[in-house]
């Protein structure tokens, strides 16, 4: 079997994950039947929050769909650890870069517009 190495530079983000994807659905019943249907991903709860996201998946690689926006990415969560979270927010600040805290995450877009959820995961 072949390793592959990898080497982080100096200030690289502690990237433990990708804990889950997030989608805006325009009809979220039908695409969490979907979802279950085709690809076996059972929803976690069911509710009637538009601007909450129903996850579907195990814990850590789930999939969250939200009912509020038009159909699209709605944002990607990258896990990683609480001081690494701050060390991030500091970056993004000493740069200038607006992002928006939010319970356990930062939310930041990337150049392109896409958002990048940097959520703070216990060890």
């Amino acid at each position: 079997m072949a390793t592959i190495a990898i080497t982080l530079h100096a200030g690289a983000m502690n990237l433990i994950r990708i804990d889950h994807v997030s989608l805006d659905v325009g009809d979220r019943p039908s695409a969490i039947a979907w979802y279950e249907e085709v690809l076996g991903l059972r929803p976690h709860a069911h509710h009637d929050v538009p601007d909450e996201p129903i996850f579907l998946g195990p814990a850590g690689a789930r999939l969250g769909l939200f009912a509020e926006r038009p159909p699209g990415l709605r944002h990607v969560a990258l896990a990683t650890d609480a001081g690494d979270q701050r060390r991030i927010a500091d970056r993004l600040d000493r740069r200038g870069i607006a992002y928006r805290p939010e319970r356990s995450s930062i939310y930041v877009p990337d150049p392109d517009g896409n958002v990048l959820e940097i959520v703070a995961v216990a060890p």
